[in-house]
């Protein structure tokens, strides 16, 4: 490591180097939590404020915060704004969010994600089969291609065969080398969207979440269009990395812990508890900004309005005062009130379609390939300085199977 875990504390970088050691970011965590109710970056991953940000990372402080949409609003600072493009559901604060999600709630209702459990198995099938007959294969491929094909054929209307560019152009544009590459790679997937969308503008209508955009009406006015391309913009990148960055960390977890991976086979009804328990110990999300409106104050620290506040879900997840033995992935834990969805106005709207996707691709691979392991003398690829974090590739082995579809 080239800096210390008090370095790292004093000022937290999410896209510094060491942090490609997933523990060794938690180690950090754990520092910041004992410190301070609040640490500080220079740095802040999705804020451009130039003072930096301040970064709450115990649960507490993050779950009133996250509740508190008054004090701690989700509209960006005025720098922030100019990376976030706009209007977007998640830069709204009641009542006009309130409007918007009406809009979309519908499509993700528990009946209507649970009437689609035949169609995710049978894509989850499809991808495990194409490895199946060989007893060896890369689990990443069925963590990072499976939400992307589900929400593009069964909510955006989307061809499938998109999902791998906008993987990559996600990918690049939150993960890129350089600010030059981040945003020439927003700038793409823009473009590809707005095209998309521009062509559904002279089509039949159809039942799906491109044209609830196109028809939304918030407080009266219907989205302008660079908003509608904007927010599927923002539906298109949740829609890939959250959910496949939490499965490939439970693939490759299973991979490494055989009993863990046997427990699960011999007692399913534990998975629902499984998959929660996934969502809090993998971390899916580092850091989500909002921007202080008035003065206030909040364990003792004075906020200014203007300054910016990181909530880390991954870190709030971690916090030994509300979840025992924090860094033990336990798979029937009971009391589990984790924030991998978030808490309040903004908890994920997606949260039913990702746990439904998380648990059919975990029921497809156990009941398929049950004695997998990671592939001897190989090691999965970690994907890391980044709010979404996984793993891109999981080479595994195991008793070849049958094709199913």
């Amino acid at each position: 490591m080239t800096r210390s875990l008090e370095e790292h504390a004093r000022n937290w970088d999410l896209r510094h180097g060491d942090f490609a050691d997933n523990d060794f970011l938690y180690d950090v965590y754990s520092v910041m939590r004992r410190d301070a109710p609040f640490a500080h970056t220079d740095s802040p991953f999705l804020s451009a404020t130039p003072g930096g940000a301040w970064v709450a990372t115990r649960y507490d402080e993050c779950y009133r915060i996250l509740q508190d949409w008054q004090n701690f609003s989700s509209n960006p600072t005025p720098e922030g704004a100019e990376q976030l493009a706009g209007d977007l559901v998640i830069t709204m604060d009641p009542p006009r969010q309130q409007s918007f999600r009406k809009v979309l709630n519908p499509y993700f209702s528990p009946a209507r994600m649970k009437a689609l459990r035949p169609q995710i198995r049978e894509e989850t099938d499809r991808l495990i089969d194409r490895f199946i007959e060989a007893g060896n294969g890369d689990l990443a491929q069925v963590a990072w291609r499976q939400p992307g094909i589900v929400f593009f054929k069964y909510l955006l209307g989307m061809p499938i065969d998109d999902v791998p560019l906008c993987i990559e152009l996600t990918d690049t544009a939150l993960n890129g080398d350089t600010d030059e590459t981040r945003m020439g790679a927003w700038g793409s997937l823009y473009q590809h969207l707005h095209d998309a969308v521009s062509t559904r503008t002279t089509q039949p209508p159809r039942d799906d979440m491109i044209d609830v955009l196109l028809n939304a009406e918030i407080e009266g006015d219907k989205l302008p269009f660079e908003m509608v391309v904007a927010n599927a913009m923002l539906l298109v990148q949740a829609g890939l990395e959250t959910t496949a960055s939490a499965m490939s960390f439970a693939f490759h977890y299973l991979a490494t812990h055989s009993d863990e991976r046997n427990r699960l086979i011999d007692e399913p009804e534990i998975l629902p508890r499984a998959v929660e328990e996934f969502v809090r110990f993998a971390g899916s999300i580092h850091g989500i900004p909002r921007t202080v409106a008035t003065d206030v104050e909040l364990s003792g620290h004075a906020f200014c309005p203007g300054e910016s506040v990181i909530v880390n879900y991954a870190a709030a997840n971690r916090d030994a005062a509300q979840f025992p033995d924090p860094d033990l992935c336990v798979l029937d834990r009971q009391a589990n009130r984790h924030l991998g969805f978030g808490a309040g106005v903004h908890r994920c709207l997606g949260s039913n379609l990702a746990r439904l996707e998380f648990s059919v691709g975990l029921e497809q691979v156990l009941s398929r390939m049950p004695d997998y392991a990671l592939a001897p003398g190989t090691d999965a690829t970690f994907h890391g300085n980044s709010i979404t974090r996984g793993y891109r590739t999981i080479p595994v082995v195991f008793t070849p199977g049958s094709r199913r579809t």
